[in-house]
């Protein structure tokens, strides 16, 4: 196992009766408590919601239309572990021991509707199947699992993140999205990604907008100054891929490496990009490229 919409804005754009609350508390394996990131995911709407909870903070509470949920939480502080404890089947024993014999790890929804207008879980369960840790690495949109690479190609783990990177540094503003030349859909979308926080290098959002059928472009939005980032490096990418498509582009929120593959001249090209934080740029560092049947031989994870 490896690496929205805010509470607040979430409280402004509901009324009263509509709104539904899910609280509960954040029990952790061992004697510390980090600050981590809630988050709570409607599967039916595709839409992801999250509140920070301090190491001195109690528990969490976030408002959330009616609907069918599952929560989970990440550590938040730079360089912590990539893992994930989530609301499961394990969930709710006398003691977070309870969880590691538990032989049902798999995800629970919490339903809150009209008549159940309050959910209460726990989230203690920190022993996720690499399968179901993946899934949550996809609804975060942390593309981080990509199928065997080419020998000698850069990995993910060569290239952490910066030393010192402090994670988010203030509230982004909502006014400069209608200056990026995106729909409604495509900003709805950006919004859900920089409310889950950082998901690149530690203190960046990576976010896929569309630039027309099959085609997509890569903006970058640096949570130390608030910039938003299109990489003239990377132009626009065709997320057409034969098959392995989710691979088109791959990150991770704990490394500097983010490799775009697409198609060209006939075979599959993998390149390897280095974020280079001073210089606020990605650099090539390589490419690899490998024929369609070599590629499509593996089956995606």
């Amino acid at each position: 196992m490896r690496a929205t919409c805010a509470t607040v804005a979430c409280v402004a754009s509901m009324t009263a009766a509509s709104a539904a609350v899910i609280d509960g508390n954040i029990i952790f394996p061992g004697s510390d408590k980090p600050a981590v990131t809630v988050y709570v995911y409607a599967p039916e709407q595709a839409r992801l919601r999250s509140a920070l909870v301090r190491r001195d903070q109690p528990g969490f509470r976030i408002v959330v239309p009616p609907g069918r949920y599952v929560v989970f939480a990440a550590p938040s502080a730079p360089g912590a572990p990539d893992v994930y404890g989530a609301y499961t089947h394990c969930s709710g024993g006398a003691s977070p021991q309870d969880a590691v014999n538990c032989a049902d790890h798999s995800l629970r929804h919490v339903v809150v509707d009209a008549r159940t207008q309050h959910g209460k879980v726990t989230v203690d369960d920190w022993y996720l199947s690499d399968t179901d840790a993946d899934a949550l690495d996809r609804i975060r949109g942390v593309s981080a699992t990509p199928g065997p690479q080419p020998e000698g190609a850069p990995r993910f783990s060569e290239y952490p993140m910066a030393t010192g990177a402090t994670g988010p540094a203030f509230a982004p503003p909502q006014t400069w999205l209608s200056g990026l030349g995106l729909n409604h859909e495509d900003r709805a979308k950006l919004r859900d990604n920089i409310a889950a926080g950082p998901n690149f290098a530690g203190e960046l959002t990576v976010d896929l907008a569309r630039c027309g059928r099959h085609c997509r472009r890569v903006l970058l939005l640096d949570w130390r100054d608030g910039k938003v980032i299109a990489p003239p490096e990377l132009g626009a990418i065709d997320d057409n891929l034969p098959c392995r498509a989710t691979e088109a582009v791959l990150f991770r929120r704990d490394s500097r490496l983010l490799s775009v593959t697409r198609m060209r001249g006939g075979v599959i090209a993998t390149q390897y990009f280095l974020w280079d934080p001073t210089a606020a740029s990605l650099t090539l560092l390589a490419v690899y490229p490998r024929k369609q049947s070599e590629f499509c031989a593996i089956d995606p994870p």
